[in-house]
């Protein structure tokens, strides 16, 4: 019976080293069966990666395997298939021609996956693994070093709490493009290597250093390639390998190359020159960092998408628990920009009162309210940077600023609506609208609409009102709410606000006290 009731999905994951897939069978985040799972070896990568290009060679080599890949599906009659693409393809020159060719050949639609929400997804399931008593980190605080192709994610926490998020573009290979063959294959090519990871993670350090890391987790297949190779057996899914025995590991190779890996663990050349840099920045860190056990956890990005993907779906409790954690460290990240945290709560407090009343009826998705939440955050932190001009500072501030979990798209919903958080219209004429997308311009309306009106509410920055409820009705949003001092200056912002709110929705607002 329980079988009858699950749902299928096919996940297929075009990455710089491998395309793999994998069918999965699932009713809950904690009803998962993979009931097929499958990897080609590719060659592109490097070359995509280095020419920042796509050949006709390489759309040939990706549409072969995703060919095979169909057909397979077709098999176990598989309708929901999710293809994403990683570093590799997404940074390259030609990218919207790739994915139309890749739609045109195969059928699929390949969804590009940049840096930030990769490392986001493997930190979910890795989490929730943790979460779940995979391994007991005893309250001490865990990094989870992140390496892909083209970039280095450090994510730090301790219980329940998140301490720091940084993304790096010095991924694997990314490391290797900065030196020919030539220099690859001289005798000093480690030692130039190390320095190099050095030189460019050296802003770094101090502030990792600060946490007093005691635990470093390796994911993905990278992790645990490594740990096999040394000779390392798995304890419950897991690879525990202490600083001393990766040093020692290290110094045995005199040297580590990609053709040392090649020749002593009968590697490919594609996959050593992956992870020959991956151990030396294994290494790099901890001459920096005094810990007591790398840990290396098999979650992959596949994994963690698609257990995002089924607690989505399922609306599994841990999507809000881990929106907490994310939103709790945006705060403190806001804090350096001295905002005003009370107020910010409160603006934070009345979006939700007001996108719960609306959300149903007015074609956003659930997860737009984690945009106004964000938006109340930050909405005030460009004035730390120049009060005159604080709105454009903080468009600045949120596009050029890594934030866990939110895509590139969302990134910029969320800084167009806080560059007209408090005016301005939203049209053409304006380079901030004109950049978005169709989709995105609507969106940004909707969500600004709504906070425009729950930011009107604590105007004064006095915590006027001390309750807020909100009813939709047929065409008017009523919003109730109870204090015990005047409210003028917010009664009067609000409807100056329900003037926009009202051409956006099709519905009048009015603010009523009860």
């Amino acid at each position: 019976m329980e079988k009858q009731t699950r749902n299928v999905l096919g996940i297929i994951h075009l990455g710089t080293v491998n395309m793999t897939m994998k069918i999965i069978a699932y009713s809950s985040l904690d009803d998962m069966e993979i009931i097929e799972n499958v990897a080609q070896e590719v060659k592109y990568g490097e070359m995509v990666f280095q020419s920042r290009h796509v050949s006709f060679q390489s759309l040939n080599e990706i549409c072969q395997v995703l060919l095979g890949f169909r057909q397979l599906l077709r098999d176990y009659d598989v309708k929901d298939v999710r293809v994403l693409s990683t570093t590799a393809i997404s940074e390259a020159d030609n990218l919207i021609n790739v994915l139309d060719q890749i739609r045109i050949r195969t059928g699929f639609h390949v969804e590009v996956t940049h840096m930030t929400k990769e490392i986001f997804y493997k930190f979910f399931g890795l989490y929730y693994n943790v979460l779940k008593g995979k391994f007991n980190f005893a309250d001490k605080a865990v990094m989870l070093l992140d390496i892909t192709s083209g970039g280095v994610g450090l994510t730090g926490w301790k219980k329940d709490c998140l301490l720091f998020q940084q993304n790096i573009n010095i991924g694997s290979l990314r490391i290797l493009e900065n030196f020919t063959e030539k220099q690859r294959n001289e005798l000093t090519f480690p030692t130039a290597v190390r320095e190099y990871i050095y030189g460019t993670l050296y802003p770094l350090w101090k502030g990792v250093q600060q946490y007093d890391i005691k635990y470093i987790v390796l994911s993905g297949r990278g992790g645990s390639l490594i740990a096999r190779i040394m000779g390392k057996t798995s304890e419950e899914g897991l690879f525990l390998i202490t600083a001393k025995e990766l040093r020692q590991f290290i110094y045995s190779l005199k040297g580590v190359t990609p053709f040392k890996l090649m020749k002593r663990f009968g590697l490919s050349q594609n996959l050593a020159n992956v992870i020959m840099p991956t151990i030396l920045l294994y290494y790099e860190l901890l001459r920096l960092v005094d810990i007591d056990m790398l840990v290396v956890m098999p979650t992959t990005f596949t994994e963690g998408y698609t257990m995002y993907y089924v607690a989505q779906k399922t609306k599994h409790p841990y999507m809000e628990q881990l929106q907490a954690l994310r939103l709790d460290m945006m705060r403190r990240m806001a804090n350096k920009y001295l905002y005003d945290s009370i107020h910010s709560t409160r603006i934070e407090g009345y979006c939700n009162v007001l996108f719960e009343a609306l959300y149903k009826f007015i074609g956003l998705r659930y997860e737009a309210k984690y945009l106004l939440q964000m938006a109340a955050i930050f909405h005030e932190t460009g004035k730390f940077i120049n009060i005159r001009k604080h709105n454009l500072c903080t468009y600045n501030l949120i596009g050029e600023t890594d934030i866990f979990g939110l895509a590139d798209d969302e990134k910029q919903i969320l800084a167009a609506v806080l560059y007209y958080a408090f005016d301005g219209t939203l049209q053409e004429s304006s380079v901030v609208y004109h950049e978005l997308t169709p989709r995105q311009k609507v969106i940004t309306a909707k969500l600004t609409a709504i906070f425009r009106l729950a930011d009107s509410l604590d105007k004064s920055h006095l915590g006027k009102i001390s309750d807020l409820r909100a009813e939709l009705g047929e065409d008017e949003l009523i919003v109730y709410y109870t204090a015990d001092s005047d409210i003028s200056l917010e009664r009067w912002t609000y409807m100056k606000m329900a003037v926009n709110f009202s051409e956006v929705f099709g519905i009048s607002t009015k603010l009523v006290k009860g």
